[in-house]
């Protein structure tokens, strides 16, 4: 009898001990249709209140926004998205992907 309550403790105890993973989002989360929205030509003012401020400003070059996004569960695969916003003269020059 005292053998199978501490194999029915122990087998309780192992089961409880599994290891949460939760997911690690960082950065901004762009959806296409977002994205989309943008264009060339609009100000700076006009992408931040679309898309939000970037992930990244580069202090050197100002005229350079990157939106970078990475998520990650556990030890799985992760999945990470860039787009790089290029300005000129406080305009929307070019976008890359």
């Amino acid at each position: 009898m005292i053998q199978l309550i501490r194999i029915i403790t122990l087998s309780i105890f192992i089961s409880s001990c599994s290891i949460y993973k939760m997911e690690i989002q960082q950065g901004n989360a762009l959806s296409n249709e977002t994205i989309s929205q943008i264009q060339s030509g609009m100000s700076k003012a006009e992408v931040s209140s679309i898309l939000g401020n970037p992930l990244l400003q580069d202090n050197f070059r100002s005229d350079r926004w990157d939106y970078v996004y990475y998520t990650r569960k556990g030890r799985k695969s992760s999945k990470k998205q860039n787009l790089t916003l290029l300005f000129k003269n406080d305009q929307l020059a070019h976008i890359k992907k």
